[in-house]
């Protein structure tokens, strides 16, 4: 029965101390959206100016009679007709071709951030039951004077 009564002193004068303790949970939801829009308008202007000169000389000689003959450079022709013909064509292609292009550009982009936050905050006391023990010293020297005195006698 002492050895009951004794631990249950010895558990309330020398507990832990008391604490607190105080956990918060949070959750942060974050959502991002974001539209980005490109726009782009280019013309880009082709001109060709392309020049040709052709230059054409025709010499032709027809014999008009057979019976007399026409000498041209060293050669004799008979009864002949000549045609002289000099041509001079230019061409122009100045042509011009204008292409736009017009872009637009939409990008939508949305980000969805989920945190969880646990946060623990424990307030502890001090123990004061400790000190006890040293009160026990003393206590304990006088009852060993007293069994020895009653003992020796």
């Amino acid at each position: 029965m002492r050895v009951i009564v004794y631990i249950i002193c010895g558990a309330l004068f020398f507990s832990c101390a008391s604490r607190k303790v105080d956990v918060s949970k949070t959750e942060i939801k974050t959502n991002t959206d974001s539209t980005s829009i490109t726009k782009t308008d280019s013309t880009s202007i082709i001109n060709k100016n392309v020049y040709f000169t052709e230059n054409t000389t025709e010499l032709e000689i027809k014999p008009l009679n057979d019976s007399l003959p026409i000498v041209i450079d060293g050669t004799s022709y008979f009864n002949a007709v000549l045609k002289y013909k000099k041509q001079n064509k230019v061409l122009v292609d100045t042509s011009k071709i204008i292409v736009s292009k017009k872009v637009l550009k939409q990008v939508s982009k949305s980000k969805q951030e989920i945190k969880n936050i646990k946060e623990k905050h424990i307030d502890k006391k001090a123990n004061y039951f400790v000190y006890l023990w040293l009160l026990l010293i003393p206590v304990g020297m006088y009852i060993y004077r007293q069994i020895k005195i009653k003992l020796f006698l």
